[in-house]
């Protein structure tokens, strides 16, 4: 096969005609990167096929090793790691060696590629398997996957045409690429291998019910070496692609060794496989429709929530809630139509749908959002008999949630404190379903030798804060809107006081053992607005002018909020994390609050001033002696300033004030 570029200018030789060289079957790349020991890699979606991406990256000349070597050094001798693009013609992966903290020397070899990945540098031809018809009605189809099966890559998209032949090549250069850019068999073994603790994939728990995970268990790691075909779907390598990423979250070079001897760094790695599964699989409608595409959507959200993005988080399971529509999987009626790509996928379709609709109230309740639907069905009688006890608590919360964001979205009314009520008992009753040793914090140390018991053991931790904090935003409202003179709402402050405590003392728990910040990060934004409702709940009760409820326990939940402060704090230096920084000075500005004590001293008065979510109105500005404000999803903002012991409700004013919103992004 001949190479797509270009013969080097008449001048570099001294023969008027050059002269092609023999070469070996299967060699593609140019002499700079054969010198510098690294894959060309060409851009299948564009017409430059006369230079390969490292040397428009170093402003090298490309030369073929078809025509004789020239000086074709780069004008910096540097080493540059070009991000993966998708826009020529031939497909090489690019590998530079990564040697982490320990600055321990590469090779600069690259890795051997074992005879079953020989196809890597060769072309295919082979067409993608026809997708197994899954549809109730065969007779039906969904509109946005059957344009899929023709479509062609123009400008970075995939566009339906009316050239099957062509657009089938366009798939399959597309599968080849994202194929072409997984790691090395030697990286995804160095992968596997790294865990200190023994661990599994948790991503079965988006698919598959807690009863069939409970008596086969979770896949474990290496299931990550069943690398697919390069002649796939490109969902297919695009799914393998996101759950590499997804388990790269929880690996660190300094705490696992094994990682440092990778070609690239493991949150390099992590970042490019998914932006790339992301940017041409998961945003692209066209190729989308399948079980496994809505899978990767599903994926990528729960991946775009670990690495702190919620508002991405919450479009890509929109995303996902539009596709499982699209395929009617919220239907009872069992009418949904969808493909599936490979028959060995197992999955349950009314459990994606349920964790869909539970993961967009969850986000919801944190980014102040209104719900995606008001489906309540997954806490049927005939849905919570066939469920596990976990399970059934998961149920009854997503309801409890949908039911909450009701009641915040909608104008206040006397029915509000009723409707509180009821879900409180509600919450009461789901609790009462498990038995009391289950709502004890689990030891996750004990646990750690066995993955599978670690993994469920997080797993319930996880569902105990999601409880708590739903206790916490079910009173929150009422807690801050108490005046001085009335007592009618102690419940609902005893009752967030309470939540917000063993919000945070499972967290302490869960960072104490796991430090890594891609890991379960969601709770990290639980644990902020866990500290900041009981601060605000001992500031409120301090401005009381009856009894003060949490005098006593002042020191003791300052001292537990001082050491959140500390677990993020470490986050931030492990992992320079730029979300546990901005969390930790929050809570250290809090923090900086003193209450005045009986004998007088420390002394420093405090004025709240509070303004409602949709007023329309902005705060008095703050002057010198302010200490900041915090903006509460649905409440509004509470302002804390050192202008006197008083609680008040701002007029409309034509000033802005700047406010300290939950770090979130």
């Amino acid at each position: 096969m001949s190479s797509p570029r270009a013969a080097p200018p008449r001048d570099a030789y001294v023969q008027s005609e050059a002269k092609r060289r023999k070469l070996r079957k299967g060699t593609h790349s140019c002499w700079e990167c054969k010198r510098r020991k690294m894959k060309c890699l060409f851009d299948p979606l564009t017409n430059v096929t006369t230079i390969c991406n490292g040397c428009r990256h170093r402003g090298s000349q490309c030369v073929s090793q078809e025509f004789p070597e020239v000086a074709s050094f780069s004008t910096d001798n540097t080493l540059t790691r070009p991000s993966p693009t998708f826009r020529g013609e031939g497909v090489m992966r690019v590998e530079t060696p990564y040697t982490g903290h320990d600055s321990t020397p590469s090779n600069g070899s690259t890795p051997t590629t074992p005879p079953s990945e020989d196809g890597r540098r060769s072309d295919y031809c082979i067409s993608i398997p026809t997708p197994v018809s899954m549809t109730a009605e065969r007779s039906q189809h969904l509109a946005f996957y059957t344009s899929s099966e023709h479509c062609t890559v123009e400008n970075d998209t995939l566009q339906s045409t009316t050239h099957p032949p062509a657009d089938q090549g366009k798939i399959e250069r597309l599968s080849r690429f994202l194929y072409e850019s997984l790691p090395s068999r030697e990286d995804m073994e160095k992968i596997c291998r790294a865990s200190r603790q023994h661990s599994v994939l948790a991503h079965e728990i988006m698919i598959m019910p807690y009863t069939t995970l409970d008596q086969k268990g979770l896949k474990t790691p290496e299931s990550l070496l069943e690398i697919p075909e390069p002649h796939l779907h490109p969902v297919l390598i695009s799914r393998h692609m996101l759950l590499l990423a997804s388990f790269l979250q929880h690996l660190h070079s300094d705490l696992h060794k094994e990682v440092r001897g990778l070609s690239e760094s493991p949150r390099a790695i992590m970042e490019r496989l998914a932006d790339l599964a992301i940017r041409l699989v998961t945003t692209n409608d066209e190729l989308l429709g399948s079980i496994e595409g809505l899978q990767c959507v599903m994926i990528e959200s729960v991946y775009q929530a670990n690495i702190g993005s919620l508002r991405r988080s919450w479009l890509a399971n929109r995303r996902a809630m539009s596709i499982a529509q699209l395929m009617g999987l919220n239907r009872s009626d069992h009418q949904a139509q969808y493909k599936v790509l490979d028959p060995e996928t197992e999955y349950h379709p009314q459990l994606m749908w349920f964790r869909i609709v539970f993961l967009d109230r969850y986000l919801c309740l944190m980014l102040g959002l209104s719900q995606g639907c008001l489906d309540r069905s997954m806490a049927s009688d005939a849905m919570l008999a066939s469920d596990t006890p976990m399970g059934r608590l998961e149920r009854i919360h997503c309801v409890v949630a949908s039911r909450i964001l009701e009641r915040n979205e909608s104008k206040a009314s006397s029915h509000d404190l009723a409707l509180t009520r009821t879900l409180d008992v509600e919450l009461q009753r789901a609790a009462r379903s498990l038995p009391s040793k289950w709502w004890l914090a689990p030891n996750l140390d004990i646990a750690s030798t066995d993955s599978q018991a670690l993994f469920w053991s997080t797993r319930r931790l996880f569902a105990q804060m999601l409880h708590y904090n739903l206790l916490n935003q079910l009173h929150l409202p009422y807690m801050l809107r108490s005046s001085s003179a009335e007592r009618k709402n102690e419940y609902s402050l005893i009752a967030c006081v309470n939540a917000s405590r063993e919000v945070l003392s499972r967290f302490i728990t869960l960072r104490s053992f796991n430090g890594i910040a891609y890991s379960c990060r969601t709770v990290d934004f639980l644990a902020l607005m866990a500290a900041m409702t009981l601060l605000l709940a001992h500031l409120d009760s301090h401005l009381s002018e009856t009894e003060n409820l949490l005098a006593h326990q002042y020191h003791s939940d300052r001292a537990m909020i001082e050491k959140v402060q500390e677990n993020m704090k470490e986050v931030n230096r492990l992992n320079s994390d730029a979300l546990s920084a901005q969390s930790a000075d929050l809570l250290g500005r809090l923090l900086t609050i003193e209450i005045e004590t009986p004998d007088g001293y420390p002394r420093c008065a405090m004025m709240v001033s509070v303004q409602e979510a949709g007023t329309g109105t902005a705060l008095h500005d703050q002057d010198d002696d302010a200490i900041g404000s915090v903006y509460i999803p649905y409440f509004g903002i509470i302002k804390i300033a050192r202008e006197g012991i008083s609680k008040e409700i701002p007029k409309p004013q034509a000033t802005t004030a700047t406010t300290h919103r939950p770090a979130q992004s």
